[in-house]
């Protein structure tokens, strides 16, 4: 058990990495990307209709996805790169609501013409 003081001293540690994450850079799209590794329906399985729905959003627009940075925390995970990631694999998208909500904001600003750059600063403002 902390003392007092001893957790007191760690709160600016706590501050900065909140700050640290709160303003995480976003990953450059790599050349090339492809939805290749975005799994399809039937690899889903069987998951919400909506899930699917944000699957096939996310396989239209790899590019822009891929320069997205993925605010769950899902960025500790290995082989991690960028929002795409979240879609390809082992899939945290397929439960988790911040990838989920990420995917399906991008896909809709991208349909209304924002750059990436208005993409990104969405997705800071409402997941950050």
């Amino acid at each position: 058990m902390l003392s007092r003081r001893k957790a007191l001293a760690l709160i600016p540690v706590f501050l900065m990495g909140v700050a640290a994450r709160r303003f995480s850079v976003h990953p450059k799209p790599r050349a090339g990307i492809t939805s290749a590794r975005v799994l399809t329906a039937h690899q889903l399985g069987k998951v919400d209709g909506d899930v699917v729905k944000i699957f096939n959003m996310v396989r239209e627009i790899p590019q822009v996805v891929d320069g997205i940075y993925c605010y769950c925390g899902c960025d500790e995970m290995p082989d991690h790169y960028s929002l795409l990631s979240c879609y390809e694999g082992e899939a945290m998208a397929q439960g988790c609501v911040i990838c989920q909500g990420e995917g399906r904001m991008v896909y809709d600003l991208h349909k209304k013409g924002k750059t990436l750059e208005q993409i990104r600063a969405a997705i800071d403002r409402n997941f950050g």
